[in-house]
């Protein structure tokens, strides 16, 4: 029961009856924690609203700022690469690889993270492919040898190997290294390691 009810129902009994000093003194005590209980709701209210409102303002700012200089092109393109099917992303792939003669920062990000994450062996074909567009990229560079470190797949395994051996990426050699003394390296993938090693070697 709180303060409020409590006086509602014993209102006859402070009408004919004088509380004593005591009781007055507890009952100014426990109106003013009522009171204070009350405004200190109110304030962790208001606060609790005042910070969520920075937290949404924050979040716009930096979705504006993600969205903002960027072209229509490059969403259109971003948008195909993010797609959950296989063909469409590939189709982005494409559109980027045709469309686009100058580097885009984010949608070479979104490459190699295709690159590095994409299930699909014909998607991760096509994106080679259209990082090669930029072989002076050594963000290009260093993660086609991360990718060839990780990748299992042996169609583009092999894809990596000449992409590497075509750009005179000396870095690769410790990988291609371990590719060739690698007993579970498929043989075509050993012979076109092998080659792109005397190829770097060269």
């Amino acid at each position: 029961m709180n303060l409020k009810e409590h006086i509602q129902q014993h209102k006859n009994e402070f009408d004919s009856e004088q509380m004593s000093a005591t009781s007055e003194v507890l009952f100014k005590k426990r109106l003013q924690g009522e009171l204070h209980s009350t405004k200190k709701s109110k304030v962790v209210y208001l606060r609790f609203i005042t910070i969520a409102a920075s937290i949404v303002l924050v979040l716009s700012i930096f979705f504006w700022n993600q969205n903002s200089g960027v072209s229509s092109e490059t969403k259109e393109v971003l948008a195909f690469l993010n797609n959950e099917s296989a063909g469409k992303r590939l189709e982005g792939v494409y559109k980027f690889d045709d469309e686009f003669k100058k580097e885009d920062s984010k949608i070479i990000n979104t490459l190699i993270k295709i690159l590095h994450n994409d299930a699909n062996a014909n998607v991760k074909i096509a994106t080679i492919d259209a990082l090669l567009k930029f072989p002076s990229n050594d963000k290009v560079r260093t993660n086609l040898i991360t990718a060839l470190e990780k990748e299992k797949i042996p169609l583009v395994q092999i894809k990596i190997i000449k992409s590497l051996s075509f750009l005179r990426e000396h870095r690769a050699q410790k990988t291609l290294e371990e590719i060739i003394n690698n007993n579970e390296t498929f043989p075509i993938v050993k012979s076109n390691a092998t080659l792109a090693m005397n190829q770097l070697k060269q």
